[in-house]
């Protein structure tokens, strides 16, 4: 839904009011930047030697005086307000959104009628002030009781002021969208934290079932437990230094966690074929696909690769339908045994890709073709 809001001014000039968007949704003007500008107005007020000087703000019904310059003779205050469509100077400058110079109110009858008259103003000097993305924030004005004083000297101090306070004004979005990215970032990474502590939880249970075995081998539990802080390690770097807060390169993850696992876990002369799509994954896929891996290779090295003269795997990622991708994992070994079950027999890697691979709406099936053959269809998102 639009939630824009807009103004109705009138303008000199003009038969019909002027329409225009006025900032809505915009963070709050910070106390550090709203004391920059009351010394900007108070200084410029002073080396122009005016009763006033103002920064104004628009809402969709009134102009309100943001910051009023504290000099001798200022009629106006801050957080004096007025509703629009009565012809103020301001109005003039927001609807043409160009700098404005009235030199004497009273040579012009447009001008005789203005609000400020009232006042006693006799000659005005505005600019307006825009946000970045074009919505209308206010002006910077300076307001006289005496005719004809503002020199172009004068015009260029305001120009060079007006770029100072839009400045400030994009800083204050592009600091609110930081702040916005760390936040989604510092929640992207709880919900890795969560996701690691669950995964390691279900590995705590897959350990204790691996001593339940007849043959427990305590160095090889302790450097699957290496292996698979690795590639958590890998997937915080990743995540951590992406623009936003989800894995926008899988294949590029997944091939370095490759390379490392291999090299870990087998040396440097294992073969590696790998064909995965660009998929912009979350934190929650990665985190299995990882350990995923970091099973079947580990399987690969204890079974294949001391029966194999040139080692290889061959790794698969390739989109089947929308969020659903066809993986294959698979080594040239001799493959599973005949009478061989992974649930019958205590297998604590395969039997964590099994899980895992539920996790991610799949069914991991394990079959022989030309070696050890892991495939399933994955739902990534």
């Amino acid at each position: 839904m639009n939630s824009r809001k807009y103004a109705y001014l009138k303008v000199n000039g003009e038969e019909s009011e002027i329409i225009i968007p006025v900032d809505t949704n915009k963070p709050e003007i910070p106390e550090l930047i709203q004391g920059k500008w009351q010394r900007i107005v108070d200084l410029v007020a002073r080396i122009m030697q005016v009763p006033a000087g103002l920064i104004t703000h628009f809402t969709a019904d009134e102009l309100e005086i943001f910051t009023a310059s504290r000099t001798s003779g200022n009629p106006y205050k801050k957080d004096d307000s007025d509703r629009l469509g009565i012809g103020m100077f301001c109005e003039t400058v927001a609807g043409s959104r160009k700098r404005m110079i009235v030199h004497d109110a009273e040579s012009e009858e447009f001008w005789r009628k203005n609000p400020h008259s009232g006042f006693g103003m006799k000659s005005y000097l505005g600019v307006p002030i825009e946000w970045s993305d074009g919505e209308l924030f206010g002006t910077f004005c300076m307001l006289s009781d005496r005719a004809n004083i503002f020199t172009s000297l004068f015009v260029d101090l305001m120009t060079e002021f007006k770029e100072i306070i839009e400045t400030d004004l994009l800083n204050i979005l592009l600091g609110e969208e930081l702040n916005k990215q760390l936040s989604s970032k510092d929640l992207e990474l709880r919900e890795i934290h969560h996701r690691v502590k669950n995964n390691y939880n279900m590995l705590i249970s897959l350990i204790k079932l691996k001593g339940s075995c007849d043959e427990v081998d305590v160095e090889e539990i302790l450097a699957d437990i290496e292996r698979r802080i690795r590639a958590m390690s890998l997937l915080h770097e990743k995540i951590y230094s992406s623009p936003d807060t989800t894995l926008s390169d899988l294949g590029n993850y997944l091939n370095e966690l490759i390379l490392i696992l291999a090299e870990d876990i087998v040396g440097s002369d294992l073969k590696i074929n790998t064909e995965i799509d660009q998929v912009n994954i979350g934190s929650e896929a990665s985190v299995s696909l990882a350990l995923i891996l970091c099973e079947l290779i580990s399987n690969t090295a204890k079974y294949a690769i001391p029966q194999t003269q040139v080692p290889e795997i061959t790794v698969l990622l390739q989109e089947s339908e929308p969020l659903h991708y066809r993986f294959v994992y698979r080594d040239n070994g001799p493959g599973y045994p005949e009478d061989w079950s992974v649930d019958q027999h205590c297998s604590l890697g395969l039997t964590i890709v099994k899980a895992l691979t539920k996790q991610l709406g799949g069914e991991a099936e394990f079959k022989n073709n030309e070696g050890a053959v892991c495939e399933s269809i994955l739902c990534i998102c």
